[in-house]
């Protein structure tokens, strides 16, 4: 039936208010009224686990193997599993030939009997959660050698809360009609630090309570604790009627993981958090991939003082650099000598083991034990601790070497602290967009974090001092509103992931389109939203009834989840849509003649302060380009194709956009996700609690996304 105008525009409003999209107000409705884990009862639990209940031989006795509807596959080869540091922890059995092609066989034809399983799930969650948390705990310590895994499962019983919230109002939307929950097999691609909370939650079990089924993959290395945490998952759903069906577990060698991903539906999603090389391998064989890449994380302080000492040492050596947000890249002031660098680490923790950290409580130790990389050359070794160095005066080279899991640490010393409005900040800024770290942290300069802040595109910031703590590249509490991201660098963004991840978030949204015929009552509506009429003269020209209906509900979605929002933790922090960099360089769309196809990616800057920040490229005398100079305040060039690619190509914008991939046009992504694609995410806190200045410097920022007049 069709539905009536006014309705249609009822459920427009609703739809780009719902909770799933980011920064909406039902959004940030999903915060809050969290349970309070005991961080000393889970350490308790897994300390009891390591010492009473871990049996080492059981990794050897019981081999990794595949799982398929709940029933072992046994007739592999059996090889040797490793530890994050390369030794022999246990046993894999490699699925054979025949079981790959069940494995296949299975994504290609299983249907999920029930859709809504979110009943059972939470109970089996639960269960995880009160009794199996030791475990849990435990049994990553001593694949990935983890010394927090306390903090994470403290994170996922507050922040599992948040994303259960965002799931409801999914189903809600697929049930009225709103949304399609494409409910293909969803391939897991275990990390192997967070696993717990990234993949056995956000990922598997998120999916699996809105009826999506999950293949998780094995692991070249630290592959064992995702096995046993998927073994006990299988037997807590036969328990709970959960169907076996809905959960796969493939081990096997790369090959076949590479045929069981060839041999699968395009419609199948893959969800990574991996290094961008193999990211860009996933994306470039499976482009509906959605993954969380590292970057250069950089802490910035004006001089060596002890408390910035202190944090660069904790922020390098955090989980012996085994946090995707550990330190990689230090500025500081000064002119840093050779002896000023290696006395940050002069009585750095070294822990034996991570019951030992677990017992002490240090997090940010070093493992005797840990491998060392050969020394690069232009790396200095610190004497009696594995760690290493660089000091120049130049920032480093773009595509800075991760290093997993060893300290290496590049210092850009200079001669004074680096200011706000210096050439140096300036070129800080655009190596921060270049290299996209996770984290920027700055302390001591609250003028010098403004620039920054407002010239880059991080997710995570962090401003810190004396005055209430140093800043860490390693803080961010999602579930508090402290929003979290792994985002590659923006014009590339494609290569490595279909969209950005945000934490907290919908996992199963990401494979999720607006429905069609909703859209195409949205934009037959005689009753559009309130929009900017710069915005609404651009979707009025819009042709295609859909791709009109689309571009209301993305117009919709930005008018109600536009501002800063307030965090809800310890420290203060802001949060919300944010407008490409202002450090002047510009977001350049190529239209060309066909404005239906390219509309519905205009709308988020034509409607919103980033207009300024956006270049159309029309083709001339195109009814395109007579719309689109009418726009007010937006810059047009008219040019062939030809000068388009030689341009687009050559010139350094911050993000290039075409209709090529068909979205917004052919396809109607989740308007929170569509945006993600075009302008920035995430969050920016100080280290104090109730910190009233800085709410007061950055709550003005011209950085946050507003409406146009």
């Amino acid at each position: 039936t069709m539905l009536s105008a006014r309705f249609a525009s009822r459920l427009l409003r609703s739809t780009g208010r719902r909770n799933y999209n980011f920064a909406s107000s039902t959004y940030v409705s999903a915060f809050g009224d969290l349970p309070t884990p005991s961080f000393d009862t889970l350490r308790s639990q897994a300390l009891k686990y390591l010492k009473d209940d871990f049996k080492k031989e059981s990794w050897s006795s019981d081999p990794v193997t595949t799982i398929l509807a709940g029933v072992p596959l046994q007739s592999g080869s059996v090889s040797d599993t490793v530890d994050a540091f390369g030794g022999v922890n246990g046993k894999i059995r490699h699925a054979s030939e025949q079981e790959i092609d069940r494995i296949i066989e299975h994504v290609n034809s299983y249907t999920p009997p029930v859709i809504d399983c979110r009943t059972a799930v939470r109970a089996i969650e639960d269960e995880l959660l009160s009794v199996y948390p030791g475990l849990l705990i435990g049994n990553q310590a001593m694949d990935f050698l983890k010394q927090d895994g306390v903090t994470e499962i403290e994170e996922s019983i507050q922040a599992n809360v948040v994303e259960r919230r965002m799931n409801d109002s999914l189903l809600s939307d697929e049930q009225a009609g709103l949304v399609v929950i494409d409910r293909s097999p969803a391939f897991v691609g275990c990390v192997s630090n967070f696993s717990n909370f990234l993949d056995l939650f956000r990922k598997v079990l998120r999916n699996i309570e809105l009826g999506v089924p999950c293949v998780v993959l094995s692991r070249t290395n630290t592959t064992q604790h995702s096995y046993r945490w998927t073994a006990l998952l299988v037997e807590l759903m036969a328990k709970h009627g959960v169907d076996a069906g809905m959960l796969t577990y493939a081990s096997s060698d790369l090959e076949g993981v590479k045929r069981i991903l060839g041999s699968s539906p395009p419609t199948c999603p893959s969800y990574f958090t991996c290094s961008r090389d193999l990211a860009m391998a996933v994306k470039s064989a499976r482009p509906n991939t959605v993954c969380s890449t590292g970057g250069p994380n950089t802490l910035v302080a004006p001089s060596l003082t002890p408390g910035a000492r202190e944090a660069i040492r904790f922020s390098a050596g955090i989980e012996n650099s085994g946090q995707c947000t550990a330190l990689r890249h230090a500025v500081v002031g000064g002119g840093a000598t050779k002896e000023d660098v290696e006395g940050i680490f002069e009585g750095a923790p070294v822990v034996d083991s991570p019951e030992d950290s677990l017992e002490r409580g240090e997090f940010s130790g070093v493992f005797p034990h840990s491998p060392m990389h050969p020394t690069p050359p232009g790396y200095t070794s610190v004497p009696s601790y594995p760690a290493r160095y660089k000091i120049s005066g130049d920032l480093p080279e773009d595509g800075l070497e991760e290093y997993w899991r060893n300290v290496f640490v590049d210092v850009t010393s200079t001669e004074g602290k680096v200011e706000a409005g210096t050439e140096e900040a300036e070129g800080l800024a655009k190596w921060l967009v270049r290299n996209q770290p996770i984290t920027l942290a700055v302390n001591e300069d609250t003028a010098l974090a403004k620039e920054l802040f407002e010239k880059t595109g991080q997710v995570v910031y962090t401003v810190g001092g004396e005055d209430g703590g140093y800043a860490l590249t390693c803080q961010a509490r999602p579930q508090e509103g402290e929003i979290f991201g792994e985002f590659p660098v923006r014009r590339t963004l494609s290569s490595y992931t279909k969209y950005p991840v945000i934490v907290p978030s919908s996992t199963p949204s990401y494979n999720a389109l607006m429905d069609k015929s909703y859209l195409a009552e949205v934009g037959s509506s005689s009753h559009p939203p309130s929009l900017p009429s710069a915005a609404s003269k651009l979707i009025d020209a819009v042709k295609d009834v859909t791709v009109k209906g689309y571009c209301r509900v993305v117009g919709s979605y930005l008018s109600d989840a536009v501002g800063p929002k307030r965090g809800y933790g310890q420290r203060t922090a802001l949060w919300g849509l944010q407008r490409p960099p202002l450090s002047g360089s510009v977001t350049a769309a190529r239209v060309g003649s066909d404005l239906d196809a390219c509309a519905a990616k205009l709308v988020p800057f034509v409607a919103t302060n980033a207009r300024g920040q956006l270049e159309v490229s029309v083709t001339p005398g195109s009814e395109a380009e007579a719309v689109l100079r009418g726009v007010e305040g937006l810059m047009v060039t008219s040019e062939s194709e030809e000068e388009w690619e030689a341009r687009s190509g050559a010139e350094a914008h911050y993000n290039v956009i075409t209709a090529e991939d068909g979205l917004g046009a052919e396809t109607f992504p989740l308007p929170g996700h569509f945006v993600s694609l075009y302008l920035g995410v995430g969050h920016i806190k100080s280290t104090k609690g109730e910190d009233e200045e800085f709410v007061e410097v950055f709550e003005g920022s011209e950085k946050w996304l507003k409406m146009a007049a």
